[in-house]
């Protein structure tokens, strides 16, 4: 496979220069405030042959007032910039070179405020703008009181299902406020606080390392970013709503958001309290000490999945009755030209009831059933912060450290069967387990970034520090029967584990860039990372009847374990760039040592070296008339982590333990990604298709031995029969593709936005049952379809379909293999009439079919709001809201793995009825004058890449044209 993909990789190398011939010149340039000499963001640039009545093409500016036009021909063209609350800049550019340089725009504030604008031309609702998909706010209508989250749902592509955001079938991890970070990288939480009125532009995009964005080339580290550009005149002032309310079975919420904006400056407030599920808070909660008492396998998802105790802390994913507390800060502010400010502090504390049913089908072998009641309190203190210090025009300091604080109390009682095919009874077990763990995380990256005299050539260090410390006790007590051991029917446990962790990583990467021409680049590049951990966990058994002595230590259940990673990369790539083509190649070799050391209860020692060759290639192409295709192919490792390592058996569910496995190797993944984007004032309609590839050798997945007789481990454990034991282990032959295709058209002469989506997953999942090897093939179909209306700001609806068809093949029993469907049909209305009347209502019907006995439902969700608006500009609402009048809400969810189909029902939240009273505040003001500060640094080569680098990404690019 490696020999296939350098094949390939050297044939696309060689070919490369044949694909940028019969090029066309560009235009660039910058577009500055007059008084500030900040960035103008979004501001409209009209292009066009310095003919009569010749046709315009429009492009907009980045977050660092950028511009860039392809395709253009040698001669004379018309450039016209304009903005709201801006005067017009108009100036003819005759192109002599294939990159013309507009040079900088300055516009100036208009006289009088603007309250209505109107624009000469069409500006597309969707245009393609690079590597960046750019969606104009102006042609999506939403209801005054809409949140961003309300608005980007109207987009194509662009999807938000219980708090995840995805665009174009990617998760979205980041949601970025011009260009600055918002709230961390809590996606959700920045598109709930934002009005949609202040919303001028949305870009989506993949955010390169900070590293990659300067140098150009891709790290393959980069993640699916939305870039809210909010309005020039919306940019000075005071927004923000305070909510409270109450209703029946004593269910309340209240809460609020402010933010402050004074142009650079920016201080947001974001609180809540609520017991209806409201949650608000994002995977930097996770710390790994949610509820888990240690050791514990690599498992593997396949389609949905309820997940295992740490999903209770994931957005969207916490099942049952939660009650959630959470304050949050935002802070940015440039001071002076030198250095960029952006901090926030976030506090959550959830408190989780709930109650599951659990079916697991291990293909044939044997059928496993669990009720259990559990509950948890979670509470979390997070920390983010970035400087960015410009030292002069060629020197700068990014320095970004991430704190965060966790502790968690969780119990759970749970009831669980095990049964052969035939119905016939193998064990069953009465649990009761309690924890309560702590920790903190640290990470921290400073980033030095220097540019010489001659553009091109750079210069960039990063230096990057991992620190966590977790620790937890535990408590557990068992009843458990074995219904075909003669001998020993039963047994009890009684016991209390203590747990520790932490790990220090230090790593470093250093980068050279090098022009060899006007069109090409190369990079050399070397990084080496150290990585120390250590994990110890100590079980003992209760010695007294009262439960009052736990002094025996129970040397199976307890083991000290450290372990070290020790990796050096180099690497050598080549980067072209001309006019409509780009493109980079790319080899590193990575030597990676794995020292393991197993300390107690005996002294084992592993010690691995691997070594790598891994290539990358990234080729784009972008038309001036907003077609794009790209095309990705890289080579990566991953290393398995210290509890997939660690040869300790955790018990908390005597019937289905788990282990590590310190033989783990590392993971070797070729993933390959390629797109097709249609967008653009040329285009009445948007289309994005992608086709997403991973195969995975050595793949760490799970190996399940379920003992068919009261089993010895090595270890020295018994397995009685029935009960099962999981571990990671290394298996070839994992691969994971997924396609989609979103296509999105506004009907004017109905006022409707059309999007329609398609896709299909395929999902290679290998494993192995009692020492059997097991391929389960998941295929999946889905189809989406989403109306939404473009009437006006007073009416708002939307209406969407959703299906999702899934075939299940397996190789060890196929007289198992299962197909099973899921639908989604949902209805929302937002309604305003009368003398400041609403009226809201959504209904969301879910369908199962296929799933196990007992498992399909057909249900519907119906919530209902009618309200009156008073006060002044309507800023006071009174609202009665009724959740589930049909008294019909459902929780089910199917996970498919490599060694069991598993089907989970929740607890969820009933019919209530609430009243609630929501105030908001907008007060926007004209933008101040500031002669000190707010000139915008212009780096010698930083920040434009190759003419136009880096789309519309904030921050992206490369280190200067040539």
């Amino acid at each position: 496979m490696k020999i296939l993909f350098s094949s390939a990789l050297l044939i696309l190398c060689m070919a490369l220069p044949g694909f940028v011939q019969a090029q066309t010149a560009q235009i660039t340039g910058t577009v500055l405030d007059s008084t500030s000499r900040s960035p103008v963001v979004g501001a409209y640039v009209a292009v066009s042959r310095n003919t009569p009545d010749a046709k315009p093409e429009y492009v907009t500016t980045d977050v660092n007032g950028k511009f860039l036009v392809t395709g253009l021909s040698k001669e004379s063209y018309r450039v016209k910039v304009s903005y709201l609350s801006y005067k017009d800049s108009e100036r003819v550019i005759k192109i002599l070179d294939d990159v013309q340089n507009t040079g900088t725009f300055l516009l100036s504030e208009a006289i009088s405020n603007l309250k209505e604008v109107k624009v000469i031309g069409q500006v597309a609702a969707t245009e393609q703008k690079g590597d960046t998909t750019q969606f104009n706010a102006a042609a999506y209508k939403t209801n005054p009181d809409a949140t961003t989250e309300d608005l980007i749902q109207k987009m194509p592509g662009i999807t938000v299902i219980n708090g995840t955001v995805t665009a174009h079938g990617e998760t979205v991890n980041k949601v970025l406020v011009d260009g600055k970070p918002f709230f961390g990288d809590d996606a959700a939480l920045t598109l709930k606080s934002l009005p949609a009125e202040i919303v001028d532009k949305i870009e989506v995009f993949d955010k390169l390392s900070d590293q990659s964005a300067f140098t150009g080339f891709d790290d393959g580290t980069g993640q699916k970013t939305i870039n809210i550009v909010t309005k020039a005149n919306r940019r000075v002032g005071q927004f923000g709503k305070v909510y409270a309310g109450y209703g029946l079975d004593d269910r309340y919420q209240a809460g609020g958001n402010m933010s402050f904006f004074n142009k650079n400056q920016r201080i947001s407030i974001i609180g809540l309290t609520n017991n209806i599920n409201v949650q608000n808070f994002s995977n930097q909660d996770l710390l790994g000490v949610s509820g888990s008492s240690g050791g514990g396998g690599g498992a593997r998802g396949g389609a949905g999945g309820a997940g295992g105790a740490s999903s209770n802390f994931l957005v969207g994913n916490q099942s049952g009755l939660t009650g959630t507390n959470s304050f949050g800060l935002n802070y940015a502010n440039k001071f002076g030209e030198k250095v960029d400010v952006t901090g926030s502090y976030f506090f959550n504390r959830t408190s989780n009831n709930n109650f599951q049913n659990t079916n697991q089908d291990y293909y044939g072998k044997q059928l496993y059933k669990e009720s259990n009641t559990s509950g948890s309190t979670n509470t979390n203190h997070r920390l983010n912060f970035r400087v960015e210090y410009a030292i002069d025009k060629k020197n700068m300091l990014i320095f970004t450290p991430r704190l965060s604080f966790q502790n968690n109390q969780s119990g759970t009682v749970k009831d669980g069967f095990t049964s052969l095919s035939n119905g016939s009874a193998v064990n069953s077990t009465a649990t009761d387990q309690s924890n309560k763990n702590h920790g903190y995380n640290f990470t921290n990256d400073l980033l030095f970034r220097h540019s010489f005299d001659k553009k091109g050539r750079t210069l960039s260090f990063n230096l990057n520090t991992q620190i966590n410390d977790k620790s937890g006790n535990g408590q557990l007590y068992s009843k458990n029967q074995y219904f075909t051991n003669l001998e020993m029917p039963g047994d009890t446990i009684d016991q209390r584990n203590y747990t520790s962790s932490n790990a220090l990583s230090l790593g470093g990467n250093l980068v050279y860039t090098e022009p060899i021409s006007s069109t090409g680049q190369l990079q050399f590049n070397y990084g080496l990372t150290v990585s120390n951990s250590n994990s110890d966990k100590e079980t003992y058994n209760n010695v007294l009847p009262d439960g009052s002595s736990y002094t025996q230590l129970d040397s199976l259940l307890s083991n000290s374990f450290d372990n070290r990673y020790t990796t050096n990369r180099a690497g050598i790539g080549y980067r072209y760039r001309k006019n409509n083509w780009s493109g980079n190649v790319g080899i590193d070799f990575q030597n990676t040592g794995l020292y393991s050391q197993q300390l107690s209860p005996i002294n084992e020692k592993v010690d691995h070296t691997f070594t790598n060759f891994l290539p990358n290639l990234m080729l784009t192409y972008r038309s001036k008339s907003g077609t794009q295709f790209r095309t990705f192919f890289r080579s990566s490792t991953n290393q398995p982590s210290i509890s997939q390592l660690q040869n300790v058996v955790d018990n908390s569910n005597p019937l289905s333990l788990t282990a590590g496995n310190p033989n783990l190797k590392q993971e070797y993944r070729n993933t390959m990604n390629m797109r097709y984007s249609i967008a653009g004032a040329n285009h009445p309609y948007s289309l994005n298709a992608m086709i997403f590839v991973t195969q995975t050798n050595n793949a760490i997945v799970n190996s399940t031995l379920i003992a068919q007789q009261p089993t010895t481990l090595p270890s020295g454990i018994v397995l009685e029969q029935g009960a099962k034991l999981t571990a990671p282990i290394n298996m070839d032959g994992s691969w994971n593709a997924r396609t989609l295709i979103a296509y999105g058209k506004p009907i004017s002469k109905i006022k409707l936005n059309v999007n329609l989506t398609s896709g299909f997953n395929y999902v290679r999942a290998p494993g192995m049952i009692n020492n059997v090897s097991n391929f389960s093939n998941t295929y999946a179909y889905s189809q989406g379809l989403v109306l939404s209306s473009n009437i006006s700001e007073k009416l708002d609806f939307t209406a969407s379909y959703s299906g999702n068809y899934n075939v299940v093949r397996n190789s060890i029993q196929p007289t198992l293999n299962n197909n099973y469907f899921t639908s989604s049909i949902t209805g929302r209305v937002n309604w305003i009439f009368g003398k400041g009347f609403l009226f809201q209502s959504d209904v969301n019907n879910q369908s199962y079919r296929g799933l196990g006995a007992g498992y399909n439902q057909n249900f519907t969700l119906w919530n209902a709001s009618f309200g009156k608006k008073f006060l002044k500009n309507n800023a006071g609402e009174l609202k009665l809201t009724v959740f589930d009048i049909l008294k019909q809400n459902n929780s089910i969810a199917r996970n498919v793995t490599e060694t069991y189909v598993q089907d989970v029902t929740s607890r969820v939240l009933t019919q209530y009825a609430m009243l609630t009273f929501t105030y908001t505040l907008r007060n926007f003001g004209k933008m101040p004058t500031n002669n000190n500060s707010e000139r915008r640094r212009d780096f010698d080569g930083m920040g434009g890449g190759f003419p136009g680098g880096g789309g519309g990404r904030p921050g992206g690019g490369g280190p200067g044209s040539f």
